[in-house]
């Protein structure tokens, strides 16, 4: 019988970090001066273990088979480098369209089969796989952006994730709906425990919002959208940071172990309040362990063949640029930090009680 040696045992307890659906598709950001789909394609094959990353996450995910099939095809062509690049954009220009027409709950029976009717059904029912066909969407719009002819493809691509999650994703009633029941759900006072199981399909929709936030933001996840903070998509910090009550939800289990947040208490005004001060730790955004954070690959140029292709492929960095932050906060890279004040019940002396009971 072989026993466990310990390097097999600590090789088992490095297991990589979990990701979103979204970050398995979009696993890297290349920069080079020529054709993105150049650049995309060399990025892949030099780091060929990204490659069934990608298309195992569109095989296993339950979406409609046609959006997928159509965005596995131009990953690809992409790949092979025979097919030009206004082809590969009408490849994932086609598969967003589809995506959208999910999304909108439109049963085209020309374009989709019959089988696909369940799986469409299941999109406007389910809050996850609703949020599993936005993420769809916005992976076929990133490549659509990336295959356009501009000079700052990965700006609009990046506008183009930021407006999906922040928008689209946060005024989606079905998926609102959920996010206000976890808030709502009774918690202990002192220790945030659940006092009641809370039901798998709602932890699971939960865990892909807290991954989906960290792969998009990342450490800047608390910078405002729509002019306010949010811990999640659809839940403001202003509106669990006024009362302990809406303050037990930082304490439930399912932030502590994915939402990687540093939640830090201090005892002021004689033990009778509590300021606590939240933040969003560093975040690893590489989708394998083994990958570097940075690394420029020199590959042949397709045009020219006397000069080279230098490709600036970054693994370890969120999928959104930041949209809105201070002066301060752009030159120092600061991210925001929610500082807030709560009063101990127990402690609370008559006039305290008066006028924050009112």
């Amino acid at each position: 019988m072989l026993r466990g040696s310990r390097l097999l045992r600590c090789a088992a307890a490095a297991a990589p970090p979990e990701h979103s659906f979204l970050r398995h598709v979009v696993p890297l950001e290349v920069h080079a001066a020529g054709t993105m789909s150049t650049a995309l394609r060399h990025a892949f094959l030099h780091q060929d273990c990204l490659i069934p990353q990608v298309l195992g996450a569109l095989e296993h995910v339950e979406l409609p088979p046609t959006p997928r099939i159509i965005f596995a095809e131009g990953f690809q062509r992409l790949l092979e480098g025979d097919a030009p690049q206004r082809e590969l954009r009408e490849l994932f220009e086609e598969a967003l369209m589809l995506s959208r027409l999910v999304l909108l709950h439109t049963l085209d029976g020309n374009r989709y089969p019959p089988g696909e009717h369940a799986y469409i059904e299941r999109v406007r029912g389910d809050p996850l796989h609703r949020l599993l066909a936005y993420e769809l969407r916005a992976a076929c719009e990133y490549y659509a952006r990336l295959m356009a002819v501009t000079t700052t493809p990965h700006l609009g691509a990046s506008v183009v994730l930021r407006t999906l999650i922040a928008a689209d994703v946060r005024q989606d009633p079905l998926l609102g709906a959920l996010i206000r029941q976890f808030q709502d759900h009774p918690r202990d006072a002192d220790t945030g425990a659940r006092l009641r199981p809370l039901p798998a399909a709602t932890e699971e929709f939960v865990k892909e919002c807290l991954l989906l936030e960290r792969d998009a933001f990342g450490v800047f996840r608390f910078d405002p959208r729509a002019d306010n903070h949010h811990l999640l998509h659809a839940l403001q910090l202003d509106d669990i940071t006024k009362t302990p009550e809406s303050a037990r939800v930082l304490r439930d289990p399912l932030l502590g172990q994915y939402g990687n947040f540093e939640l830090v208490s201090e005892t002021i005004h004689q033990g009778r309040w509590t300021r606590y001060t939240l933040s969003c730790r560093p975040e690893d955004h590489r989708l394998l362990p083994s990958l570097p954070e940075l690394e420029t690959i020199v590959a042949p140029d397709e045009l020219d063949e006397t000069k080279s292709l230098q490709v600036l492929v970054e693994y370890n960095k969120p999928l959104c640029d930041r949209h809105k932050q201070s002066t301060r906060e752009s030159k120092a890279n600061l991210a925001h930090v929610e500082v807030f004040e709560l009063a101990a019940e127990d402690k609370r002396g008559f006039w305290e009680k008066y006028f924050l009971d009112r």
